[in-house]
């Protein structure tokens, strides 16, 4: 058995959605080894897809920062925000 091909133009919330159901899958003991281990390598390929498409929304996050001066604002990229 092959493992699942994931679609090229699928968006975050519909691969996670797919994550959990494999979870689900996996979860319930019910599926034969061979069977269990492709949904696994499934689930693997859609973690990293989920991880990729957070980490590229990660990185063109931007907050609007009152510039110190308080005439204006400027922005600021995600990874140089301080966290608090």
């Amino acid at each position: 058995m092959a493992v699942k091909k994931i679609p090229k133009n699928i968006k975050f919330e519909e691969a996670l959605s797919e994550l959990e159901e494999q979870v689900r899958l996996l979860e319930s003991g019910e599926l034969p080894l061979e069977q269990s281990l492709e949904v696994f390598k499934y689930g693997v390929e859609l973690s990293k897809l989920c991880a990729g498409k957070l980490e590229t929304v990660k990185q063109e996050v931007e907050k609007i920062v009152v510039d110190g001066s308080g005439d204006g604002y400027r922005l600021e990229a995600f990874q140089d925000l301080e966290v608090k």
